[in-house]
């Protein structure tokens, strides 16, 4: 069904092959900070309010923000600035390199972001977060550990701009002077790096890293690429992770593809990265195996082949990849590498749902109303678009309004149906969403008959570029 806008139509596959996923370290307002009340910079929404300002900190291309900005993103080096209506509650930012990241300002503390207030928002690759709350996995090469740990790995290295300055050259007097074992030094350098004593991580990382422990070698580089402890330098990242690469630690052969896919310290060079994956995928790692089936997917850096994308694909499906399943499911469902089957389309992509995958959830509704690969069945389309509405997914619930106004699924309900319209149109500036306000205005379906609100929502969809409402402007004179 068109109407549940759940056309992703792949759009994982379509991502850059090193896109991972970012995580919120922090978002703090900034009381201090005049930005948002500068004349120069100060924007107001469509009622006259100011705005907030959120500068975002990640070094990495925001290409888009859903909802509640005025105006264009703002790129100053590493900082983004956005002005956002105080009236806003959540935002979901695109990036170039990485997943969409949904930002819920609640779980912060806020439930909205004060107008003439400037705020700071700092990103970090999933990595980091997971090595700050010091649940590092420990490497290990067989095709079972890797695929527990590969979910919390990320194609990127984190390139964060803020750094702690403490000292670069922790010389190898200083390292003589232990008296231990690789393993025991890398223990020390673990806790303290759980609790961010990054000069004495740095310490007992380089000890053990120069008795030639290839994990200390890869969190070596890690520190190094992220700049935890050190000057960033991907240069010395580049010289661990290709220590522990050559006795081969996944995870250093992974990052080093990392590099090459995102042009980190080196020239940006898909081939390159294709071949540094290609060695870790074949030794199970996951999150490579989805790499590698991007890039034969996009044809990037490698001969397209959906054939050998959908090989690698199953490859890290098969280890309960939640990414990986859907997009098995995705493969199944448009026939690419595959011969079309909606049955097991439905399959892995339930597993991906099961899994929690917002975009399988979304689909797996779809597919239930459509009654692709399974019995069609309102109910449970319902059930799953209201799993993903829940979780502030706006084109989930613009389809948990259709239900609600058609009595699909649920019993008819026009009152919810335009309060789920409203939040989709109002949370992810959903087009179909301000279609179905426009519709229910004009018509006084859960909400009171009004010619002017139907044609302002007609004109926000519009904007949007949806075609429907630019028909109901013209019927309507405008």
């Amino acid at each position: 069904m068109n109407k549940l806008k759940l056309t992703i139509l792949f759009l994982f596959m379509s991502l850059a092959a090193s896109a991972q996923r970012l995580a919120v370290e922090s978002l703090k307002l900034r009381p201090n900070d005049l930005s948002a009340r500068n004349v120069k910079n100060q924007r107001h929404d469509l009622n006259g309010k100011p705005c907030a300002l959120l500068k975002v900190m990640v070094l990495d291309n925001i290409t888009k923000c859903s909802s509640g900005n005025i105006g264009d993103i703002v790129t100053e080096g590493p900082v983004k600035l956005i002005f956002i209506t105080s009236a806003t509650p959540s935002i979901e930012l695109s990036f170039q390199y990485h997943y969409p990241l949904t930002i819920n300002f609640a779980d912060y503390g806020y439930k909205h972001l004060e107008g003439n207030s400037t705020y700071e928002l700092n990103l970090v690759d999933a990595m980091q977060m997971m090595m700050g709350n010091g649940n590092m996995a420990q490497q290990n090469t067989t095709a079972t550990t890797t695929q527990q740990t590969s979910s919390s790995q990320n194609t990127n290295v984190s390139r964060r701009t803020s750094r702690v300055t403490t000292t670069q050259n922790v010389g190898n007097s200083q390292n003589n002077s232990l008296s231990m074992s690789a393993k025991e030094a890398y223990k020390i350098a673990d806790e303290a790096y759980k609790v961010k004593d990054y000069a004495k991580a740095l310490k007992y990382y380089q000890y053990a890293a120069e008795k030639n422990d290839s994990q200390a070698q890869f969190s070596l580089g890690v520190m190094y690429s992220m700049g935890k402890g050190v000057t960033q330098n991907y240069a010395v990242a580049m010289k661990w992770y290709l220590k522990s690469a050559n006795q081969g630690n996944v995870y250093a052969l992974h990052n080093i593809g990392s590099m090459y896919g995102n042009g980190d310290g080196v020239k940006k060079d898909r081939a390159e990265a294709f071949k540094w994956w290609l060695k870790a995928a074949e030794q199970g790692f996951a999150d490579s195996q989805i790499c590698i089936g991007t890039l034969y997917y996009n044809g990037d850096g490698v001969t397209r082949n959906y054939a050998e994308s959908f090989k690698w694909a199953m490859k890290a499906a098969e280890q309960k990849n939640p990414d990986a399943e859907f997009r098995v499911g995705m493969a199944y469902y448009f026939g690419q590498g595959v011969t079309k089957d909606y049955v097991e389309s439905f399959k892995w992509t339930l597993k991906a749902a099961q899994h929690g995958d917002l975009d399988a959830i979304h689909k797996i509704a779809a597919m239930y109303y459509k009654g692709e690969g399974t019995k069609q069945d309102y109910t449970e389309a319902f059930k799953w678009a209201m799993k993903a509405a829940e979780q502030n997914q706006p084109n989930a619930m613009e389809a948990i309004g259709e239900l609600y106004l058609y009595g699909k699924g649920v019993a008819m309900n026009k009152q919810e149906a335009v309060k789920w319209f409203r939040k989709a149109a109002d949370l992810g500036g959903d087009a179909e969403a301000m279609w179905y306000l426009g519709q229910c205005y004009e018509k006084g379906e859960g909400v009171e008959k009004s010619i002017d609100n139907a044609v302002s929502w007609y004109k926000k969809g519009a904007e949007n570029g949806f075609a429907n409402c630019k028909q109901a402007l013209k019927r309507l004179g405008y």
